[in-house]
């Protein structure tokens, strides 16, 4: 058999639709001869790709390339409503703001803690503290490493515990530290 002739029976002997003579003479060309092997192996791979979509695309979960001309609708509406929920959630609870314990003095915005102005007025350092505050400085906190700012300035504790050492549990408001207790340390 000639390569010639191998050209009109490839698609058959790969369906298996010749019959056993043919298939027969197929089998012993191809034994011999590389090129027209290659040929029907490629046409084979082919074959099985095309079969192989074909099965996807009968099933009922099957890619959105198959679904032309149809509305687009998940194909289970419960089970994404559940993974959006829970996503939400977490996204929730990643992103709520963190509680935060810091401990430190509290001072005023413009003494911060060095209290400028208590030998120069003959005062004490709690009493500077409240009269640059009454003088429109804000209260803060002092710790070792960073000053915060206080976002509620009308808090009884924070003239109370003017100069004095605290622990203050709060959150971050941006740049403020929003106090949610406070207490002597």
């Amino acid at each position: 058999m000639t390569c010639h002739e191998i050209d009109r029976l490839v698609t058959p002997f790969i369906d298996g639709e010749c019959s056993a003579e043919e298939r027969a003479r197929v089998a012993v060309h191809l034994r011999d001869c590389p090129a027209c092997r290659e040929r029907v192996d490629a046409e084979a791979l082919a074959r099985q790709m095309l079969h192989s979509h074909a099965t996807v695309s009968r099933t009922k979960l099957r890619p959105r390339v198959f679904n032309l001309g149809r509305p687009i609708r998940p194909a289970y509406p419960a089970l994404l409503t559940l993974f959006t929920v829970a996503a939400v959630g977490l996204l929730g609870l990643w992103l709520r703001p963190a509680t935060v314990t810091a401990v430190g003095v509290i001072g005023d915005s413009y003494c911060q803690h060095e209290h400028l102005y208590s030998t120069r007025f003959n005062v004490s350092d709690r009493e500077c503290t409240l009269g640059c505050v009454k003088g429109g400085a804000e209260f803060v906190l002092v710790t070792d490493t960073q000053i915060y700012r206080i976002s509620d300035q009308q808090l009884p504790e924070l003239a109370t515990f003017a100069n004095r050492r605290v622990q203050v549990a709060g959150r971050f408001d941006g740049d403020r530290l929003i106090v949610a207790s406070m207490r002597a340390k």
